[in-house]
């Protein structure tokens, strides 16, 4: 194999960090029981990036269920913090809100990024086949300006990413991202949690 003359680095990274949540079918029958109560209590919700979907007001981060849901994911959040070499000292991750997301059938979210935080996420709580797969749009405004026709998508032409759901799934990602959700195609209610991270003095 004839040596190369060039060495190619890779910048600009954006990361979208997934995994599977342990325990994901106790803890999501505990969210969904939460969910519906807070629903039951405020049908209209709140209008977001929401088309046609119910969006939650912020949940209490003191709830007993909300609580374990992030005791739960907490390695994954510390993951996230490592990765981003985040300095702690004096600092500390927090969650700064806390909401839910049901999209019944054609139920869609527009684009849109959340200010003001490090990073975003999505977990699902209860999904299926066609209910709706997040889309990250490429951050890099000059990259979308011109394209060559690719033979195979790599690591330096890679645009757009989906994300396709999962019960059990949980998703993490800058919150610059901007981010959209397809519409609900099937007949099963596509049923989130999201949250957003900052960092924070510590307490």
């Amino acid at each position: 194999m004839e040596k190369r003359k060039t060495e190619v680095v890779g910048k600009f990274a954006t990361p979208i960090w997934t995994g599977m949540v342990e325990g994901f079918e106790e803890l999501n029958g505990e969210l969904i029981k939460h969910i519906n109560e807070i629903k039951e209590h405020n049908p209209q919700g709140t209008k977001k990036s929401n088309n046609l979907g119910w969006h939650s007001p912020d949940l209490d981060l003191k709830n007993t269920t909300v609580k374990n849901f992030f005791s739960k994911i907490s390695p994954m959040i510390k993951e996230v913090s490592e990765d981003m070499c985040w300095n702690l000292s004096g600092f500390q991750v927090k969650v700064t809100s806390c909401w839910s997301i049901i999209n019944q059938k054609f139920a869609s979210n527009a684009g849109h990024i959340h200010a003001n935080s490090l990073i975003s996420s999505a977990y699902y709580i209860d999904v299926g086949k066609d209910c709706g797969k997040i889309i990250f749009d490429d951050p890099r405004p000059g990259a979308t300006i011109k394209k060559a026709s690719y033979a195979s998508v790599g690591n330096w032409n890679q645009g757009n990413v989906t994300v396709e759901p999962q019960t059990g799934l949980l998703v993490m990602f800058p919150s610059y991202l901007v981010h959209h959700v397809q519409p609900n195609m099937s007949e099963k209610e596509r049923v989130i949690l999201s949250f957003n991270l900052d960092v924070v003095v510590a307490k």
